[in-house]
């Protein structure tokens, strides 16, 4: 086990080290970086003042030198258009952004689970009709426009949720389903075709045959069997669900680290989506190494694989 978690340990420290070299590097590749911060208006002596104040008049592997120290201090910079540490606007914008994610999983695994299981026990049924409509439908209803339907028709219409805003528990219900719902069609379609071949398998009818219940038999015997696929997708959904919210965050105005980083981008900080982009791979890199540990934990076989 130990072997295992220091392997894992290395490589998401490798991945790490990866994700900052792009970060820093990939802005740079695409021209000077006071293009991107600057008005066309700003004449050779305040680009100079800019260019000093920002560190850019230095060699590049001494910024990538000083970026790396910040970084290992956790100064992520400063925002040029907020005027206050970068790391201290995404903490400050990390919970809203957590809780979207977290009802959005939670969305997908309340009605993928169950819908999936009895879709694949009972083929051909009517639950595994409505299953593949409903799949096939969140894998090609794009969520900006599912989010605008919601918004019409449960806020405008009915007035049953607010349309944006994180003012109440209710404000959190549209812009969950609305980012939850394309995740919805991977995960329904792979419980099902996971119940629906371990249908047919031996440990399954050998339970029927000792006369156990349908509860039992799904509890004690089938979900356990189909934890590790269901955990690897979940670990997937999770990670696009926190870097695919910023349409979503900035469509329910969403106080989050996806409408932040749009915001940034239109005001062209460059420090603050630098910092944002770099925060949101540590995250995700974080999350696969925990994904990593559950797999282990679930089979033990794979730690020696």
């Amino acid at each position: 086990m130990l072997r295992y978690l220091v392997s894992r340990g290395l490589q998401a420290l490798l991945l790490m080290a990866g994700a900052l070299v792009l970060v820093f590097f990939l802005v740079r590749l695409t021209g000077d970086p006071l293009a991107l911060m600057l008005p066309k208006e700003a004449d050779a002596e305040q680009r100079a003042a800019f260019r000093a104040a920002m560190g850019l008049d230095q060699p590049l592997w001494l910024q990538f030198a000083q970026y790396l120290r910040g970084v290992l201090e956790g100064d992520l910079g400063h925002s040029l258009r907020n005027q206050r540490p970068n790391l201290e606007l995404i903490l400050e914008r990390l919970p809203a952004t957590l809780e979207l994610a977290l009802a959005a999983f939670a969305f997908i695994l309340l009605v993928a689970l169950p819908l999936g299981l009895l879709a694949g026990l009972n083929p051909g049924g009517l639950l595994d009709r409505l299953a593949l409509g409903l799949a096939f439908a969140a894998q090609v209803v794009p969520s900006f426009w599912l989010a605008m339907l919601l918004i019409l028709w449960f806020a405008v219409e009915l007035g049953w949720f607010p349309s944006f805003g994180r003012d109440s528990p209710l404000s959190l219900v549209l812009p969950a389903v609305a980012l939850g719902f394309s995740g919805l069609g991977q995960m329904l379609r792979l419980v099902r075709t996971a119940a629906l071949e371990a249908r047919r398998a031996d440990y399954l009818r050998t339970a029927r045959a000792k006369g156990l219940s349908p509860a039992r038999i799904t509890w004690h015997h089938l979900l356990p069997n189909l934890a590790i696929p269901i955990v690897s997708v979940a670990s997937l959904q999770l990670t696009y669900l926190l870097g695919g919210s910023i349409y979503i965050e900035t469509i329910f105005a969403w106080p989050g680290l996806g409408s932040l980083l749009n915001t940034a981008i239109q005001d062209a900080d460059f420090p603050l989506v630098q910092a944002i982009t770099l925060f949101i791979a540590f995250f995700v890199i974080l999350l696969q190494l925990l994904a990593d540990l559950a797999y282990a934990w679930l089979d033990p076989r794979i730690q020696h694989s």
